[in-house]
């Protein structure tokens, strides 16, 4: 389904876990998605929509349903952006809910921490564990 296009409250949303994965992830790996069943999943593309769409959406949903898992292509930096807004999302709730990232790196499935999205965010953070 598509993110924009699914009703926040409706019952693909209203205590479920999402998926919101980049549309590139469906063109290019679909089988990958057959590993979140029990999921409601939830397509966007930063290039063709502003991230600020899937954000004020994302947060309405994030009212009723049960958890945020985001999965991307590695390296994209549209796709990034996902991951960047349910860390956002996360934060401005008035609710307590799990969120989870995955990359797809060579058609891999990678399971990344919060606390790299999060510090993959402050370029200056980044140079510093380079050094």
């Amino acid at each position: 389904m598509d993110l924009m296009s699914t009703n926040a409250k409706g019952k693909h949303v209203r205590g479920k876990r999402l998926l919101l994965y980049g549309t590139c992830v469906e063109s290019g790996h679909p089988e990958i998605l057959d590993r979140f069943s029990g999921y409601s999943k939830l397509s966007f593309c930063p290039e063709k929509e502003h991230i600020n769409m899937a954000f004020y959406k994302l947060m309405a949903m994030m009212a009723v349903a049960e958890g945020l898992t985001v999965l991307t292509v590695d390296g994209s930096p549209h796709c990034v952006q996902l991951h960047y807004i349910a860390d956002e999302v996360q934060r401005y709730s008035r609710r307590d809910f799990d969120v989870r990232h995955y990359v797809l790196e060579k058609g891999e499935l990678v399971e990344v921490s919060q606390r790299a999205v999060k510090v993959s965010r402050y370029l200056s953070k980044v140079e510093k564990l380079l050094r």
